[in-house]
């Protein structure tokens, strides 16, 4: 029976506790019940407004969802990556580097979105009426398969340099090791499943990690400490009548680093040692032994004779072993010979391809003074002396001092900024005769110094000094051939010509000048093409005084005043001093006090 009609305005006089209370519960019942009939009508399909890998699937079914999936993940093991690193950069396919979709993982996961949680389901429905989610792939990474792609792959693997040592300024020096460098692979996984997951750019940024040396700075360091203490005076060797010091530098080159075992060793080669005294102790050898070098009408000639002996005997080598063990001192260690090969010297020689004249230069003097008596002095012991591929050859190791008992005469040399007078002065217009030659012939020079004051009988800049013991002039062959240096003189003018067999072209620029202070200095580029075609550039200078007994800064010469003389390249011109002289294209720079003769 229908209500009254006065009873329909008591509902609206509730309680308005009564509605408060009342409207929620209603609404949620409205929501409740709709979500109820809309997830009885999706139970089977993918929830209303859900992306998979930026590709819509709401709505899907089960069926329907899974052919997705795969297709996505089809899609991405296609996917072009492109790894960056400091190394280098590639690119691979997914599929190759081990990525992958699990597409049942990715498939349960989409098929459970905003279904999680049995109180909050009404409210994710009622969201994706409004919102849409993206539900994440389930990337997966191999990592042997990642692991072996990138190691594949050279540039991203820079193996560590190991520790080792090297000959420089008449001793063994260490060279620190280099650590390696190797992509972390755990890195490119976790970056190339970010990257896909979040459906970014497929290019990557993965970092490097640091590969240790097998043998640390200190183990090698503490080898070449002991072998220097082994080499660090002139070992005296006598073979028949002719007898000679070993410098410390050649007897450095003695040792050789083994890394191959568990413990890293530095030992005396005694094939290094049989071959350095068979050059080394030449003169002393007899008949067939003994070969020199001969010019005439510009051929070269090698003169040898036959029978006699040669340097040395196996048990030299056990001999010079003892001595450097032992702590050699003062004492000569006699040498025992051997019976020498017919042609032995002669073939010797002819192997250094020494064949024509391949650079000349002269300076000229006044006649007739003392300075020229050493000028010439110094020509003639230095006259037929060669350097071997690869080898060096030291002015004051092969002259030795100065002295009135070997020949030479009071003349005019530079001491502390000013022009006096002393035994053996002048012959730095030999070093500088050579200098030149040597530079035209493609040469280098592990040590060099110009004049601090500029003589006009010398090329502008490029010029050399000698004193004894320092400065010294070493040249260096880095050709494939022997080098023969020939002198021939008059009582006006030295000439130093050098023999080998051409394979290179030298071309000198005019030197330029740069103010250093009040001093001026002086650059000269030298531009080399060998025989291969390959170019090279070097460059020479010369630091002059403003005048004599000045330093650059305008004060009076100091005993204590040094010049620095630098071989560098055009970038490094400007590098700072070092005491170490480097090999061919390294930058030079030598300090050197100011006395020179």
């Amino acid at each position: 029976m229908p209500l009254p009609s006065s009873y329909v305005p008591e509902l609206f006089r509730l309680p308005r506790w009564a509605l408060m209370l009342g409207l929620p519960i209603f609404l949620a019942a409205l929501v409740v019940g709709a979500w109820m009939i809309d997830t009885a009508a999706h139970r089977d399909r993918v929830v209303r407004n859900v992306k998979v890998a930026g590709e819509t699937v709401g709505g899907l079914t089960d069926v329907a969802l899974r052919a997705r999936v795969q297709a996505v993940a089809d899609r991405v093991a296609n996917t072009q990556i492109v790894i960056q690193t400091e190394l280098g950069d590639a690119t691979w396919v997914a599929g190759d580097l081990g990525v992958s979709v699990n597409v049942l993982n990715t498939f349960e996961s989409v098929m459970n979105t905003r279904r999680e949680g049995l109180i909050n389901r009404p409210l994710n429905w009622l969201s994706s009426l409004v919102s849409t989610t993206s539900s994440k792939i389930d990337v997966q990474v191999d990592l042997a398969t990642l692991e072996q792609a990138l190691y594949a792959n050279d540039q991203f693997e820079r193996s560590p340099v190991e520790p080792s040592a090297r000959v420089a300024l008449d001793q063994l020096q260490l060279v620190p090791g280099v650590p390696g460098k190797l992509i972390d692979v755990k890195d490119a996984a976790q970056s190339i499943k970010r990257v896909i997951e979040e459906g970014a750019n497929p290019t990557i940024q993965v970092e490097t990690v640091e590969v240790a040396t097998r043998f640390s700075d200190d183990a090698v360091g503490e080898l070449v400490a002991q072998a220097n203490r082994a080499v660090q005076t002139p070992l005296q060797v006598r073979l028949n009548d002719y007898e000679t010091a070993i410098a410390p530098q050649v007897m450095a080159g003695w040792f050789v680093l083994d890394l191959e075992n568990s413990v890293p060793t530095l030992d005396l080669d005694h094939a290094l040692i049989l071959s350095s005294l068979e050059e080394l102790l030449m003169p002393g050898n007899t008949g067939a032994g003994q070969a020199e070098f001969d010019i005439r009408n510009g051929l070269v000639r090698i003169i040898s004779s036959d029978g006699g002996t040669a340097c040395c005997d196996v048990t030299a080598v056990e001999i010079v072993v003892a001595a450097l063990r032992a702590g050699h001192g003062d004492r000569t260690h006699i040498l025992p010979n051997r019976p020498a090969a017919p042609r032995e010297a002669v073939e010797r020689l002819e192997a250094l391809g020494v064949v024509e004249k391949v650079a000349s230069f002269t300076t000229e003097y006044a006649c007739c003074v003392g300075r020229v008596t050493n000028i010439q002095k110094f020509a003639e012991i230095m006259s037929g002396k060669w350097i071997k591929p690869g080898g060096r050859l030291s002015l004051n190791e092969t002259v030795g001092r100065r002295t009135e008992e070997s020949g030479f005469v009071p003349g005019g040399f530079i001491s502390k900024g000013h022009l006096v007078e002393d035994i053996g002065g002048g012959v730095s217009q030999y070093a500088t005769t050579i200098f030149n030659a040597s530079v035209r012939a493609g040469l280098d020079f592990d040590y060099y110094q110009a004049h601090s004051i500029y003589f006009d009988r010398y090329p502008y800049g490029l010029e050399a000094t000698i004193s004894y013991p320092k400065p010294d002039l070493v040249i260096t062959n880095p050709t494939p051939f022997g080098v023969l240096i020939w002198n021939s003189w008059t009582d006006e003018s030295i000439t130093v010509d050098i023999y080998s067999t051409t394979n290179v072209r030298v071309t000198l620029e005019e030197p330029t000048e740069t103010p250093l202070d009040q001093c001026t200095r002086v650059k000269t580029e030298r531009l080399r093409v060998w025989q291969n075609g390959s170019e090279e550039t070097d460059y020479f200078f010369a630091t002059y005084r403003p005048e004599e007994g000045l330093n650059c800064d305008g004060t009076p010469s100091d005993p204590d005043q040094t010049t620095t003389t630098t071989i560098d390249l055009e970038s490094q011109e400007n590098g700072g001093t070092q005491d170490e002289a480097p090999s061919n294209g390294d930058t030079v720079t030598t300090t050197t006090t100011l006395d020179s003769e």
